[in-house]
């Protein structure tokens, strides 16, 4: 890996902001395809990925990467060709090209975004193809309809006959596994399968693959997670769950698109919506500072004190209680300042849970934690000092009072040098596949924000002239996804099978046998001369019947075949007369009502299609009897062939009710036709 920049020029590939596995591994490959010396132009797309300049290329991260990427660096940097963005040359007039991928929107590119300017050729390769780009620069643009950028550049590599390092590979299949989700997500294709496939024959590290493809949450990761689901809101449209939640922090956190993942999993939510808002001028890259501050007697974060202060203030005495308490005697006495001690006392009252008399660390960050406050240990521990001016290990009331005082001074001191206090709004969406939530589509959702990404993941940074915006702007993007993605769902009226073949139970074993040989079903419903449904009959019952009755004919055999022995023997022997009738009554078979399902579970046709997938599989059924609402009136079946129809997961699949879907009148033609047909059946 060549570490100096040559004065005679050098390209430059940039991921995205805070860099993922695909983003990486794609720079990565890209790079390596630069530095390539085969000068096969053979498609259209090729100049995009081919430098004949023979000039070293490098990786530039502009802002950082993923917790798991960075675990992964930690070990494998010295590998790739990386450098940082600072020891790029500050005379750029040498930088030849400039790659882009998974990314084309400037702001995707951070503090790297300058280096536009500057590139002879500007290459973008992405896999977002609904994205739209803001980069007039660019001289190359490709866009394919794959899982992940990084299939498209193993598939350049392993056209052009590179080999890969070891390490290389696993950075490939690593980028290939997270953007298609181990090739789980719906937007994967064969194409990445074949990618990954010939990353893991190039070498690729499957222990590696293993410990770094899906890492555990930091313990700051952690710590949102556990706000994300004390505070979660949930509500249900058309029977897709919506989960929301706005958090507050002292600064920029990394990593939250794992968080909303895990989130959409445990609270089993169809769309998860994780916004996090800190302070426009903290950042990660003020933490240093804030604590050589603190370390310095600087007295706590003025955004925590500010948010706790805000959130004590909402926890003074309902307006009927504190009408009650001002018709004391005394009330009046004091004024405004007596009032405000009041309230602030009901505050203090109910956030001692304990009744002690104190607040204790717990309790703080009880409020903290219970108001989606995200706050570390570290910080907890310099807010909770702040206010213990005595240091004995708890807050008395006075000492309440003085924190809630200097929190409201420096408040208003804040609002009268800047005005309304700016805020930075981070929002990750994700989004469970489904047949309900098809529609549903982030990408487009968050680009009037400048964010974007992939349908079912994406994400958005919004800059707040007020922290307040924060709630209006995330309740608008879920009106906006209910209004335009979420539809009403289809009931089972809509696409069960109907007009539906019946039998009744005055039926025999032959009789329903025949039914499901010429219709080709495994199931029909019972009904009465009402048409209410009061049973089920399927093929086990048929075959239960069928044995029973081969079981009663073998005993038949067994007797008569004793009845000619005992007469053979001369012995007397007496026959019934109704022998005959009685053979073919048993011939014929039982009565249907004998042996059919009884008190099968019904579904009425209102019901919407996440019901009835629900009832047959807490019924462990392939078919269900649809019948009209509130009645017992059968109008359709519908089964598990049903429910695939609509989920639309096969094309080989007919999307059209085959085995009913038409009536009697409308196949009579062609069951004359059979009929007209059957006497040049060949003989067996």
């Amino acid at each position: 890996v060549q570490t100096t920049i040559p004065s005679n020029g050098f390209n430059v590939v940039l991921t995205h902001c805070t860099a993922d596995f695909d983003s990486l591994a794609s720079a990565v490959g890209l790079a390596k395809l630069w530095s390539s010396k085969d000068d096969d132009d053979s498609d259209s797309n090729s100049g995009a990925y081919k430098s004949s300049s023979n000039l070293p290329t490098f990786v530039v991260l502009p802002r950082g990467a993923h917790p798991g990427v960075q675990k992964f660096l930690a070990l494998h940097k010295h590998l790739f060709p990386i450098r940082s963005l600072k020891s790029l040359p500050s005379d750029l007039s040498n930088l030849n090209r400039l790659g882009l991928v998974d990314a084309q929107r400037r702001d995707r590119l951070g503090p790297a975004e300058h280096l536009l300017g500057f590139a002879k050729r500007v290459t973008i390769v992405d896999h977002h193809i609904d994205g739209e780009s803001d980069i007039p620069e660019a001289s190359d643009y490709v866009a394919e309809k794959v899982g992940s950028v990084s299939t498209m550049i193993a598939e350049r590599l392993r056209d052009a006959g590179l080999e890969l390092s070891e390490a290389e590979a696993t950075l490939l299949a690593l980028g290939i596994h997270a953007d298609t989700g181990s090739l789980c997500f719906d937007s994967t294709t064969a194409r990445d399968a074949g990618a990954l496939a010939w990353a893991m024959e190039q070498g690729a590290s499957q222990a590696a693959i293993a410990e770094h493809g899906k890492s555990s949450l930091s313990p700051e990761q952690q710590g949102v997670l556990t706000q994300a689901l004390i505070n979660t809101n949930t509500t249900e449209v058309h029977g897709v769950t919506i989960s929301t939640v706005l958090l507050s922090a002292e600064g920029f956190i990394n990593g939250l698109a794992a968080v909303a993942q895990d989130a959409l999993e445990l609270t089993s939510s169809d769309v998860y919506l994780l916004t996090v808002v800190y302070d426009a001028k903290s950042g990660s890259g003020r933490k240093r500072k804030q604590k050589k501050k603190r370390a310095a007697g600087d007295d706590g974060d003025h955004h925590l004190r500010t948010r706790l202060f805000g959130e004590l203030e909402k926890e003074h005495t309902t307006e009927e209680e504190f009408l009650s308490s001002m018709m004391t005697a005394d009330a009046w006495k004091g004024g405004e300042t007596a009032q405000k001690r009041r309230r602030l006392k009901a505050a203090f009252d109910k956030k001692d849970k304990d009744g002690s008399g104190y607040l204790e660390r717990g309790e703080i960050a009880a409020v903290l934690g219970s108001s989606g406050i995200i706050c570390s240990k570290n910080a907890l521990d310099d807010l909770f000092a702040t206010m213990d001016t005595n240091s004995d290990g708890r807050i008395d009331f006075e000492e309440f009072i003085a924190f809630c005082e200097d929190a409201e001074r420096r408040q208003s001191e804040q609002e009268k040098l800047t005005g309304r206090r700016q805020s930075t709004m981070i929002i990750i969406g994700r989004v469970r596949a489904g047949i309900n939530t098809k529609d549903v589509n982030l990408n487009k959702l968050f680009q009037q924000f400048g964010g974007g990404g992939h349908a079912k993941a994406a994400s958005a940074t919004v800059r707040l002239a007020d922290e307040g915006d924060a709630g209006g702007i995330l309740q608008g993007i879920v009106a906006e996804m209910i209004d335009t993605s979420l539809m009403k769902q289809p009931t089972v009226g809509d696409f069960m099978t109907s007009p539906v073949l019946s039998t009744k139970p005055t039926m025999t074993e032959k009789h329903v046998e025949d039914l499901f040989i010429r219709y080709d079903v495994r199931s029909l419903p019972v009904v009465d001369d009402d048409n209410n449904v009061i049973g089920l009959v399927t093929y086990k019952e048929v075959a239960a019947a069928k044995q029973r009755l081969w079981n009663k004919e073998q005993k038949r055999i067994r007797q008569e075949a004793k009845l000619a022995q005992d007469i053979a023997a001369g012995k007397n022997v007496t026959r019934h007369g109704n022998e005959q009738a009685m053979q073919r009554k048993r011939n014929q078979g039982s009565a249907l009502k004998g042996w059919m399902l009884q008190h099968v579970e019904v579904v009425e046709a209102s019901k919407t299609m996440a019901e009835v997938e629900a009832a047959l599989l807490d019924a462990d059924v392939g078919c269900m009897p649809v019948v009209a609402d509130g009645t017992k009136q059968l109008v359709g079946m519908v089964t598990r062939t049903d429910l695939l129809r609509q989920h639309r997961y096969y094309d080989g699949l007919h999307y059209n009710n085959k085995g009913f879907a038409d009536s009697i009148a409308a196949r009579k033609p062609i069951i004359e036709l059979r009929k007209r047909l059957k006497k040049y059946d060949l003989d067996e």
